[in-house]
């Protein structure tokens, strides 16, 4: 067996084995006589891990988006037919990504600089959008070596709390710079000298990956992405350096690793500007391990419903062909690099069809996760060889780094955030949730309950016909019903099924059908009759994932929501489908009228589903506390539960418009 294979083989074996860890693990139960008996779904052989039923459910969509993909990537036979193809899914992506901003002056201040001993440098800072400040270090060659002005190469950092500083990405400058190209490194959001997140000693409290998620659900809320920060500073970037008389305003290009190999990724397929572009340690698909085995990564990772409008990694390749591109992988990435062969394959086609083969290459070292010498090698190589039309072989450096005080862009310390005026994404957001807010007041004042139909429809992606609820399984107080293949809602009942009577309730709780107040409400005299439904991913079909996504503040089940999130799906409609879809059994079964009642975050599907559906529900009552999502956002550590959110929700209703709507029709009740 060859090195490689064995090793690849080792790692296959080593996921497997931790498998467990990285999605989190399976409710089981214990061997001695305290332990639960097993739940219903597992002893009627109908679900083998409940924990694990909507996973099991999007990987079966996402599947399915892959067919789809395929069959619509087959039919890119001209020229046409892929210019058509760029521009439907560029448009599909800047929808995704939501509102951006004005190109406002930049205000760029150079506040720093000094000479090395094969290149210069200066420190940068400026503003991407007014108080939103950009730090940044420009590596250029010196003088007398090479005479401007240059080509440049933005180069995005990856996750790392040092941001620019690290010798990885200012490296890649340096070596850009020795070899006669500018190198424009720049800190990402909470990254470097950009931290957001600060306690009342300036120091960041959350940083990198968990600030990103943190932002990320956030800008859900509003329709943005933490990715739509990340894009707009890039382009910036590339407008400062468009600015400069020593820099070549049509030879700039973009590369980066790990998850500056995403900024890379975006930002070449949506700046026409990008004249050549390399991502490294990124690309792969979404169609195999990222999801399967890996899961979800990190908010600006995940775009709402690309999968549904048709977009994988593959298309970051070629949604600006013809420019030159170089992907860059490692043998040993947890971002497979057989995945990324697969991608670079599909792109390299459209280049070939194109008749500009020669455009697109790949760079595979047997390295770990990260950015190489090889691939930095292999990229500045890249950048001579279309910028300059040298062929050169270019090797690392031995040049010394600048000290974490030469790099800085704030030379007193701290963060952005002390400067002026200085906005987090947070604040951004938040003025855009204030700025909405009018406007769905004027959508909801004197709105028709056909409009609002529509209105909570369409934004929590909830069905136009109401799936069919089929009884699966029953035993003692509970029902299992199936509301859409292999989905199953356990339902506590106090009736018998053949039973016909005139009300009923129907309860949902964001703990499940045992939850504190709904084994009260069964214990009480006089309760009538009741019906607990165990909506999906609540109760034991509740994911216990990664806590990469902070359970305390995203839920347990963050990394799950992800592939709905990329599915273009929300939780929310899919336990409205499921609600209305068990209401109309019931309603049709029993002849009664329902009464609603709903416990927690449930209290937001019951808001939407008697929106949604005004006759399925004679009334609805919330039981405890469900904050506005506005109100959430203005909390800077949240919790934000991800499987209560809908993308871009505060475009159209927050909770308190729904409220104020099934008052004044006089559906809600206390």
């Amino acid at each position: 067996m060859s090195k490689r294979i064995f090793e690849r083989a080792s790692r296959m074996l080593a996921f497997t084995l931790c498998l467990t860890a990285i999605w989190g693990a399976p409710r089981v139960g214990c061997s001695d006589d305290s332990a639960p008996k097993p739940s219903i779904l597992v002893a009627k052989g109908l679900c083998e891990n409940p924990e694990a039923m909507m996973r099991a459910k999007f990987f079966s969509e996402i599947g399915d988006a892959e067919k789809t993909w395929i069959a619509n990537y087959e039919a890119l036979e001209t020229k046409e037919n892929v210019e058509a193809y760029q521009e439907t899914r560029r448009e599909a992506f800047m929808n995704a990504l939501g509102p951006m901003w004005e190109r406002t002056p930049l205000n760029a201040k150079i506040t720093g600089q000094g000479v090395k001993e094969k290149f210069r440098y200066e420190n940068v800072i400026f503003e991407s959008i007014p108080g939103v400040y950009v730090t940044g270090t420009l590596f250029l060659p010196l003088e007398e070596r090479v005479k401007g002005p240059y080509p440049a190469m933005l180069v995005v950092c990856g996750h790392s709390g040092t941001g620019k500083a690290r010798d990885l990405y200012q490296g890649m400058g340096i070596l850009a710079a020795v070899n006669g190209l500018a190198g424009f490194v720049v800190d990402p959001i909470d990254q470097g000298e950009r931290f957001q997140y600060l306690n009342e000693q300036g120091k960041p409290v959350y940083q990198s990956v968990q600030a990103h998620n943190l932002i990320q659900a956030g800008s859900i809320l509003v329709g943005r992405n933490t990715a739509t920060f990340e894009v707009w500073d890039g382009m910036r970037a590339i407008d400062y350096l468009q600015s400069r008389s020593d820099i070549i305003a049509d030879k700039i290009g973009v590369c980066g690793t790990s998850g500056g190999g995403t900024q890379t990724s975006y930002i070449m397929s949506l700046d026409d500007r990008v004249a050549l572009a390399a991502p490294s340690c990124y690309i792969c698909t979404f169609f195999n391990d990222l999801t399967k085995n890996l899961g979800p990564q990190d908010g600006e990772q995940n775009i709402f419903g690309q999968l549904a409008f048709g977009m994988d990694h593959a298309d970051y390749l070629f949604l600006r062909a013809p420019i030159p591109t170089l992907m860059c992988c490692a043998t040993n990435d947890y971002f497979n690099s057989d995945d990324g062969w697969r991608s670079y394959r599909y792109a390299a086609r459209i280049f070939s069809r194109l008749q500009y083969s020669n455009r697109i290459s790949i760079d595979e070292t047997d390295n770990d996760h990260g950015y190489s010498e090889e691939a930095r090698d292999a990229t500045i190589r890249w950048a001579l060889l279309w910028f300059t039309g040298r062929n050169d072989v270019v090797v690392e450096h031995d040049q010394t780094l600048l000290t974490d005080q030469e790099i800085r862009s704030i030379k007193d310390g701290g963060s952005v955030m002390t400067l002026p005026g200085a906005k987090t994404s947070r604040d951004l957001n938040i003025e855009l949730a204030r700025s909405l807010k009018s406007e769905r007041q004027k959508k909801w004042d004197g709105i028709t309950a056909e409009a609002a139909a529509k209105l909570v429809r369409d934004r929590a992606i909830v069905r136009e016909e109401t799936p069919e609820a089929k009884v699966a399984a029953e035993e003692g107080d509970d029902v299992v019903f199936e509301t859409d293949s292999n989905i199953y809602l356990t339902t506590r009942v106090n009736f018998k099924s053949d039973e016909k009577f005139d009300e009923m309730t129907i309860r949902i709780s964001d703990k499940g059908r045992a939850s504190e107040p709904t084994n009260a409400a069964f214990a009480a005299e006089n309760c009538g009759k009741i019906a607990a439904v165990e909506l999906r991913g609540y109760g034991e079909t509740q994911a216990v994932g990664r806590a990469y996504y902070i359970h305390a503040h995203f839920g347990t089940d963050g990394s799950d929501n992800c592939l709905a999130y990329v599915l273009g799906k929300t939780y929310v409609g899919l336990r409205v489908d499921d609600l209305l879809a068990v209401a109309n059994y019931y309603r049709e079964k029993t002849g009664a009228k329902i009464k609603l009642e709903a416990e927690g975050y449930a209290g937001t599907v019951a808001l939407v589903a008697a929106v949604a559906s005004p006759d399925s529900f004679e009334s609805v009552k919330l039981i405890g506390d469900l904050p506005t999502w506005e109100s959430q956002l203005d909390k800077p550590y949240g919790p934000i539960p991800l499987t209560n959110t809908i993308h871009g929700v505060l475009n159209d209703f927050d909770v308190d418009d729904l409220i104020g709507y099934l008052t004044k029709i006089g559906k809600l009740v206390k």
